[in-house]
């Protein structure tokens, strides 16, 4: 990497540690990308030379973190554990960043999970390379009899997805981000999926 572009990742690495700092009070509209400049020490239109809108700036602000957390989840995996372990060890780094900074999380679930905007969370996801790890655990389990192997994968990651996103809303309604509070309740949903939720094989209607 040359100076200058190595100049750029650190101002970028600056503005994206101000505005997780700024965001972190839980208002996405009470702050300003002036206020995010000043706290990084740059001009306000530099930001926008690295992130074209505010929405994309708090999107790389947990962008970058979760890519970090699924990196070291992956490569402290132990191949042998069970499907729910693998994805719970996974959680569990991603619980961690929650709990450091519950504000921005609680500013990411209101302007981005519950936001018109379409397909900003599967930005986050793709950017971060979420799906493409969850994915290969999901067809890994299913070769090996763990999962349904008639089911498509995209839809088991889909409901897995909706179990995290349900397991930090009912945290924020309580204001508990303990780590082990949050992985307790998400492999209760995760086991009970994986044991499946019919006795039996439900009648088709007549």
């Amino acid at each position: 990497m040359n100076s200058r572009a190595a100049q750029r990742q650190q101002t970028r690495q600056k503005i994206l540690d101000a505005a997780r700092d700024c965001y972190g009070a839980g208002s996405f509209d009470a702050v300003s990308t002036r206020e995010v400049a000043q706290r990084a020490g740059v001009a306000e239109g530099t930001i926008f030379n690295h992130f074209p809108t505010k929405e994309e700036l708090v999107i790389s602000c947990v962008g970058d973190q979760l890519a970090e957390a699924i990196e070291k989840g992956l490569y402290t995996m132990d191949p042998e554990w069970c499907f729910v372990d693998k994805m719970m060890h996974v959680a569990s780094y991603r619980f961690t960043q929650v709990g450091l900074n519950p504000g921005l999380w609680q500013v990411i679930m209101q302007q981005v999970v519950f936001s018109p905007r379409k397909g900003a969370v599967q930005a986050i996801m793709e950017s971060s390379g979420l799906i493409a790890a969850i994915q290969a655990l999901i067809e890994e389990a299913q070769l090996s009899g763990e999962l349904n192997p008639d089911l498509a994968p995209q839809l088991i990651r889909k409901t897995l997805m909706a179990l995290f996103l349900f397991t930090i809303h009912e945290h924020f309604s309580t204001q508990n981000f303990d780590c082990q509070d949050m992985c307790a309740t998400l492999r209760e949903l995760l086991e009970t999926q994986v044991k499946g939720l019919w006795a039996c094989e439900p009648e088709l209607a007549a």
